[in-house]
């Protein structure tokens, strides 16, 4: 080569100055620059020696059984790098993850677990996501160490408006998991996953306190909440294409600004009160209610049996009238007698009597019709002939 040293020779070249002297870019004072010739020769033996059907002997770049030996060890050499190269390309997917594939940078398919393999950087990359754990984002809160209570409050984050125009104090928690099925939309559209997830939930959440009075969200409306909150950020994930699954939404604390949580203490249990009372009505009309409801429906059947009764004997007595009038139209006579004695009969028949024939006084003797008064006579017509008898 044109700047190579020569043979004790003073060097020239680009650097190099008359009398041996040259500085170049090794450092001057007679310090010579380092053979590449030399260097590159040496690198070659070795490879020779460490590959089977080395070249001979013999320098230079020039043709011959050496050229021919370079050649085909640039060729191995060339070889085995490509292998090691696209050896690289073997992966392993975990348990609760799944390969996301790319070619130059161009999605190309999702693989479950286990060994698989795909082009090495930099035509081809391997994104892992974890699909099996749970996630959570808090709100309004921080928790402690290891997720033990809460460590402090975030006041820009938990204070919301009520539609009544009142303040409540919500924290709440969002759980969450990558979507098996959709989880190259997750790599590819969220590039800060919990911080969208946060930001979508605080304003679902702001939107549907917005449309509740204070008092319905206090006491009876927080599992409707948190489910309508749920429905709303998941439906806007999905618009995203973030291939988010939202799992629950938890309310951790709902309360009124400290400064006025007495009074709302207050109006909540005379709430509970309340309740209480509507419950204990109700229950007393559920029992009560149908006890008179029976009793309405026996009065009302009773009515209906004398009414049934009472016709039924007003037409028996309308027919034997009937039957009377059209005998005493046949035979007034005979009918009248008969109606007197038939009444004689109902009338005497139960009054104790004693008869007296007044003309058998005059027939006999002057005392035969006379009666002592102080014979007791009612008593003597109250006994029966079986009496009379027994007394004899």
């Amino acid at each position: 080569m044109p700047w190579s040293n020569q043979s004790g020779g003073g060097g020239g070249g680009p650097w190099g100055r008359p009398g041996g002297n040259g500085g170049g870019p090794w450092g001057g004072g007679g310090k010579t620059p380092p053979n590449l010739e030399d260097l590159l020769r040496r690198g070659q033996d070795r490879l020779r020696g460490l590959i089977p059907g080395g070249g001979g002997t013999g320098g230079g770049y020039g043709g011959g059984s050496t050229g021919l030996g370079g050649g085909r060890s640039a060729a191995v050499i060339a070889a085995l790098a490509v292998a090691v190269w696209l050896a690289t390309g073997f992966y392993t997917v975990y348990p609760r993850q799944v390969g996301i594939e790319t070619i130059f940078g161009r999605y190309v398919g999702t693989k479950g677990e286990g060994l698989r393999y795909n082009f090495p950087y930099p035509i081809g990359g391997v994104v892992k996501p974890d699909v099996g754990s749970q996630n959570s984002v808090q709100i309004g809160f921080r928790s402690g160490p290891g997720g033990q209570g809460r460590s402090r409050d975030v006041p820009d984050e938990s204070l919301m408006l009520t539609g009544d125009e009142n303040i409540v104090d919500l924290d709440f928690e969002v759980q969450w998991r990558v979507n098996p099925l959709k989880a190259s939309d997750f790599v590819f559209n969220l590039q800060n996953p919990e911080g969208t997830i946060k930001a979508i939930s605080e304003s679902a959440m702001r939107e549907v306190i917005g449309r509740r009075n204070i008092q319905a969200i206090l006491t009876n409306e927080q599992s409707s909440i948190a489910q309508e909150v749920k429905e709303m950020v998941q439906k806007a994930l999905d618009e995203y294409g973030a291939g988010v699954r939202i799992e629950v939404v938890q309310l951790v604390s709902v309360n009124p600004p400290p400064e006025v949580r007495p009074a709302f203490i207050d109006v909540n249990a005379a709430q509970q009160d309340a309740d209480t009372a509507q419950n204990e009505a109700k229950t007393y009309a559920s029992r009560e209610v149908p006890q008179a409801r029976g009793k309405a429906s026996q009065i009302v059947q009773q009515a209906e049996a004398y009414r049934t009764k009472a016709t039924a004997d007003a037409t028996g007595q309308a027919e034997r009238f009937s039957e009377v009038y059209a005998s005493y139209k046949a035979a007034p006579a005979i009918s009248r007698e008969r109606l007197f004695l038939e009444t004689m009969e109902k009338v005497l028949g139960s009054v104790n009597k004693v008869i007296i024939d007044q003309n058998g006084a005059q027939q006999g003797t002057a005392n035969a019709g006379a009666v002592l008064p102080v014979l007791p006579l009612s008593e003597f017509g109250a006994r029966g002939p079986a009496q009379t008898g027994a007394g004899r």
